[in-house]
């Protein structure tokens, strides 16, 4: 049988010298084959779970006034219906101090039903609670049919009633049972690394809605992403020998995330991460970063061993296996070795993420450490030639190094730039693969 799903490895250099204490950059690339590429759109449950707290009655933004925060999240809930196919299915439910079910598993047929449901957001406030916003997103799943589930939460600020520590539970319970959750944040009380964690689980997007198009723009993208996935329960496992040190590794596409790897009591390191889904027209790119030391004979060295589980539902398969070892090669003679470019600009764009964490979490510490940090990601940024980020991040360290402190609004701003990938648009994998610069080193 045919490989289903392919891992593709590329180093950031061919050779290596028999030197001490060399980085090595590997890419990388997961994607469906062939087959799956031509897999017909899946029949999904999508759950809209909306925020209809007082607050939402404030305006879009200080720059959109004309609406309110309210009449956008309705305006983007609407915006996914003329995409529904017809076996996809729509459930609502609303929440503010308590939980309000709405709907569940409203067909695309019922367009209109399911816009009226919509525009009665408007009759509900109060305060924000997330842990009953899941106790009933739960409920509401659980009578939906189709195998492939998907949450959008959308909410305008903290929760300020529930628990916590029984969201995480409950998110990490829908993980399990194959639920995709995705984050979307309306205003300047939105705690945009808060809600990344929360997504984070079922490797979901987070997203800061600054404009009712992109509102609408982002619920249509993510209802896509639903009914073009082809495989589910997608971990990818990673295994370094001992000896493999300084490890780093991010997720690069489909939104950039850092995690960390650290050696066990028998040295090798070892991760499991849920990938959760794949599409069928996507791949998804990890950079993984290690140090390490020539051996003293052998010209090949082990450098991790790579394995992806997964189902695909469309074919009746579980429990599917591929795998791929990636070895570094070592030469004696004075070559110039081949580098691949485009894996050091990905490494250096991915490590924004990790950069932001250790900003947001040294900020009040320390707002030394914090300009910095800030300073760093202002050279990364420079490195890459973004402008966008050069301005974004100056701008941040003038209020910073004035005021000792930043807005949330100028945090959720960060927070967005550093888990969005510039190369989103070379993740379609029916285009030809990114054009790899190969240059001597």
């Amino acid at each position: 049988m045919a490989e289903e799903i392919l891992i593709k490895c590329t180093l950031n250099q061919d050779m290596l010298s028999r030197a001490p204490n060399q980085r090595v950059l590997v890419r990388l690339d997961i994607e469906p084959g062939p087959a799956l590429q031509l897999q017909e759109d899946v029949a999904c449950d999508i759950c809209l779970v909306l925020d209809c707290s007082s607050s939402m009655d404030e305006p879009f933004s200080d720059t959109v006034s004309h609406i309110t925060k309210r009449q956008g999240a309705m305006l983007a809930a609407k915006a996914v219906l003329p995409s529904l196919g017809p076996q996809d299915t729509i459930s609502i439910v609303f929440y503010a101090s308590q939980a309000y079910h709405i709907a569940t598993a409203l067909p695309a047929s019922k367009r209109a039903e399911i816009e009226n449901h919509i525009d009665s957001l408007s009759r509900f406030n109060g305060g924000t609670n997330f842990e009953a916003a899941l106790t009933m997103t739960q409920q509401v799943l659980n009578s939906c049919q189709n195998l492939t589930k998907r949450v959008l939460f959308l909410t305008d600020g903290n929760a300020n009633e529930g628990s916590a520590i029984k969201v995480e539970s409950q998110i990490n319970e829908l993980t399990k049972q194959g639920v995709v959750m995705d984050c979307m944040g309306i205003g300047k009380d939105f705690n945009f690394t808060y809600m990344r964690s929360l997504s984070t689980s079922s490797n979901g997007f987070t997203e800061l809605l600054d404009s009712p198009d992109r509102a609408s723009n982002i619920f249509q993208n993510l209802l896509i992403n639903t009914q073009r996935t082809v495989a589910q329960h997608v971990f990818l496992n990673l295994m370094i020998p001992a000896g493999v040190r300084d490890l780093e590794f991010y997720q690069h596409l489909p939104e950039m995330r850092y995690y960390a790897i650290k050696p066990g009591q028998d040295g090798v390191s070892r991760l499991e991460l849920n990938i959760q889904t794949l599409r069928r027209d996507r791949r998804n790119i990890y950079i993984l970063k290690a140090n390490l030391d020539a051996p003293a004979q052998d010209n090949n060295q082990l450098l991790a061993e790579v394995r992806l589980d997964f189902d695909i539902p469309s074919l009746k398969l579980k429990a599917q296996r591929v795998a791929s070892n990636v070895f570094v090669n070592y030469t004696d003679q004075n070559t110039h070795p081949l580098r691949d470019t485009s894996v050091d600009d990905l490494y250096y764009e991915a490590e924004l993420t990790k950069l932001y964490a250790q900003f947001i979490e040294i900020k009040e510490q320390d707002w030394q450490k914090a300009v910095s940090l800030l300073q760093e990601m202002i050279a990364r940024a420079h490195m890459l030639d973004d402008k966008e980020r050069i301005s974004l991040y100056q701008r941040a360290l003038q209020i910073l190094q004035k005021d000792k402190k930043l807005s949330n609004d100028d945090l959720n701003r960060m927070g967005q730039s550093s888990s969005c990938s510039t190369q989103q648009g070379q993740a379609d994998i029916t285009l030809p693969a990114a054009n790899h610069s190969m240059i001597e080193y």
